[in-house]
């Protein structure tokens, strides 16, 4: 059992823009990411904090967030990317070997997890109470992201690839 994410209208066109921007214009996301998803999750941890929300609530929303950074750090290399953007991953993991990738790579990434993890949740051992705690937090999430929009994706971030660039991506 699944859970079914209520996107906010903001970051659909987040991620609508993210796409035309790669696939499209042939831009590439700027890395190191000023603002990566490490900083991101913390900034999040933060936000809860200042809620007053219980000890146990911000207990459970680090651990999730946790297991959604380990996650990214798995799976960007290989599901998370274009097939234009993989060079620019290959010469990030040359460039910083001893760096996790969620230290490098920024909102629009992190936002391409979240499109699948409501599905993502059906193959975790859950139960019920669990898998809907996981989804309010999720949720909670999306609209600390879509309030913080402007100040985590703007085109500004992308750069027109290179002539040579472009060739060895395609």
């Amino acid at each position: 059992m699944g859970v079914e994410l209520k996107w906010p209208q903001v970051l659909k066109a987040c991620l609508v823009e993210d796409w035309d921007l790669v696939n499209n214009q042939k831009q590439l996301f700027q890395l190191p990411a000023e603002k990566n998803v490490d900083h991101i999750l913390a900034n999040y941890v933060t936000f809860v904090k200042s809620q007053g929300k219980s000890d146990n609530t911000v207990y459970s929303i680090v651990e999730l967030l946790y297991t959604t950074r380990e996650y990214f750090n798995k799976i960007l290399g290989t599901q998370l990317l274009s097939q234009f953007e993989k060079p620019q991953y290959a010469e990030m993991l040359l460039a910083y070997p001893d760096i996790p990738i969620s230290r490098i790579y920024g909102a629009p990434h992190l936002l391409r997890l979240l499109v699948n993890i409501g599905a993502e949740l059906a193959h975790w051992s859950l139960s019920r109470q669990s898998l809907m705690s996981v989804s309010s937090y999720m949720h909670s999430f999306l609209n600390f992201l879509a309030e913080n929009s402007t100040s985590l994706f703007s085109s500004s971030n992308y750069k027109m690839a290179s002539p040579e660039y472009c060739f060895k991506a395609l």
